[in-house]
C-alpha cells in the first residue's frame, strides 16, 4: 500500500475552539517521524500509523534537519512556495500542544 505522510498540528485555541488543528498533506521530506516510533492507529478513517510528539520534540527534529539540510528551505520554495513559513507558523505557534505524524494510505486524504 502507498502511503501520504501528513503533519497534523494540534493546538488548543479558546478564542476559537472550532479551529483546534491544522493540517498539511505530503510533507515528504519535513515529515519528521521516526518510523521505530510509529503506533498503529485504530479506528481512523484516514489515518494508519501515527508519531505524536510535543512541539519541543517536533521543534528540535526540523531545527535539526534543517541545519544538516541547508539547501531544503530554497528547495521547498521552488516546488512549493510559502510551504516553509505555512510549516513554520503552525509548528511555532503556541497554540500547538502537539504535533502529529500520520501515515495515511494514499489517495484518501488528498
Amino acid at each position: 500500500m502507498a502511503y501520504a505522510n501528513d503533519v497534523k498540528f494540534i493546538r488548543h485555541n479558546k478564542l476559537n475552539p472550532e479551529d483546534d488543528n491544522a493540517r498539511i498533506n505530503d510533507c515528504y521530506d519535513l515529515w519528521l517521524a521516526k518510523e521505530e516510533d510509529l503506533l498503529p492507529v485504530e479506528k481512523s478513517w484516514d489515518t494508519d500509523y501515527v508519531d505524536l510528539v510535543t512541539p519541543e520534540v517536533a521543534i528540535e527534529r526540523y531545527e535539526n534537519y534543517m541545519k544538516a539540510n541547508p539547501k531544503a528551505r530554497e528547495n521547498y520554495n521552488k516546488v512549493r512556495p510559502g510551504f516553509i513559513s505555512t510549516y513554520e507558523s503552525l509548528l511555532y505557534d503556541r497554540r500547538t500542544v502537539a504535533v502529529a505524524y500520520l501515515k495515511c494510505p494514499w489517495g484518501v486524504n488528498g
